[in-house]
């Protein structure tokens, strides 16, 4: 069990490496994002997975789970977020339709049109 612990450990750690890599590395901010968002999730998972392994006890179990839970839930939120900051500040260049941009549109006429409605029926 602890060489499996090991390894496991060894290759998250790997991947968290391999993303810190990728963000110095990459060319554009969402590729940039992409790295940073990734690999340390699946890296992070693999290192509780193979601390839960060495340590053997309920409550190095509990808090690798809570840690793996944390990492799953911010480590996607916090992407967005930051993507749709990137968006709204640089407006890159996009290769097909700007789908972001039209959603945008038809939600501010829908927030308008509400707040009309219901000051309206006042």
């Amino acid at each position: 069990m602890d060489v499996i612990a090991g390894v496991l450990m060894v290759f998250g750690s790997t991947l968290v490496l391999l993303a810190g890599v990728g963000v110095v590395r990459s060319w554009g901010i969402y590729a940039r994002m992409h790295s940073a968002a990734k690999a340390p999730t699946l890296g992070i998972l693999t290192i509780a997975v193979g601390l839960a392994l060495a340590v053997r006890s309920t409550t190095a179990l509990v808090t690798a789970l809570l840690i793996v839970v944390l990492q799953l839930v911010t480590g996607p939120v916090g992407t967005h977020l930051l993507g749709r900051a990137v968006y709204r500040r640089m407006r890159p260049e996009l290769d097909g339709a700007d789908e972001l941009a039209r959603d945008e549109s038809v939600g501010e006429g829908a927030d308008s049109g509400a707040g009309a409605e219901t000051e309206s029926g006042r």
